[in-house]
């Protein structure tokens, strides 16, 4: 009896691990053009670790660029390219339907996973090893083209795109103002110790519509600083129809 019950409790624990969820890691290019009107700026590493139940997204960061504040050049410009420690970070946890992030002014913001809207089209093209589907969608001021894999069934993506039936490999909007593209994956991958919450030191996350006001406050007030000193030095400025774009969400549109 001792016999067949070391047995049992072995074949259980042969199944756990078995059964143990596999970690995967993603590693895109990020190019941000916002309100140059093509894909011609800063060009930054990415990283989305994800299992079934959270992903975790990061870019702009130290390590993953291996420099700070350092020079770039690209498609004949040149950027200094911003990374911090820490980065921008975006934690997606689906058990309790919510979206953390580290993001612009290094705001802490928690909100509820959004809802995108997608159109899945039938038009496939393959990304590295991968065989992929064309979705779009409408999302925060910006139009969406997405590229999905059904071989990693899980519904992650760069920055805040989620939703679909398949992980997101590349992703752009009209304009490639914001273009995300696919490097490289590791499925299952080795690095699950980078798969965690966001470390924020107080505690105190802001709301999604507190963090949109505050920035539309400071893009007013750096507009209004902007009329200012042109009318003081009598040089004209340029004034964007619509400023929000500097943005990914562009706000003051949606």
């Amino acid at each position: 009896m001792k016999y067949n019950i070391t047995i049992f409790f072995l074949v259980l624990c042969c199944q756990g691990v078995l059964s143990q969820v596999k970690t995967g890691v993603v590693y895109y290019g990020e190019i941000q053009s916002l309100s140059l009107g093509s894909p011609v700026g800063k060009d930054y590493n990415a990283l989305l670790v994800f299992d079934t139940d959270r992903s975790l997204y990061t870019t702009r960061k130290d390590s993953l660029e291996q420099l700070t504040n350092s020079m770039k050049q690209e498609h004949k410009f040149t950027f200094t390219v911003s990374t911090s420690e820490e980065g921008f970070l975006y934690y997606n946890d689906l058990k309790n339907k919510t979206l953390f992030a580290r993001d612009l002014g290094f705001s802490y913001v928690k909100e509820g996973i959004p809802k995108i809207v997608w159109d899945i089209t039938s038009k496939t093209k393959v990304i590295g090893d991968f065989e992929c589907q064309m979705a779009t969608c409408t999302f925060r001021g910006r139009t969406y083209t997405a590229w999905f894999t059904m071989q990693v069934p899980l519904p992650y993506g760069p920055w805040k795109l989620q939703g679909l039936p398949g992980l997101i490999l590349e992703a752009y909007d009209a304009h490639k103002e914001i273009f995300w593209y696919f490097k490289e994956m590791q499925y299952p991958s080795r690095f699950q110790y980078l798969l965690k919450p966001i470390n924020n030191p107080t505690n105190e996350w802001m709301t999604f519509n507190a963090f949109k006001n505050n920035l539309e406050e400071k893009l007013n007030q750096a507009t209004l600083n902007g009329r200012i000193l042109s009318e003081k030095t009598g040089v004209p400025i340029h004034e964007d129809k619509n400023p929000g774009n500097i943005f990914i969400e562009v706000f003051g549109t949606f």
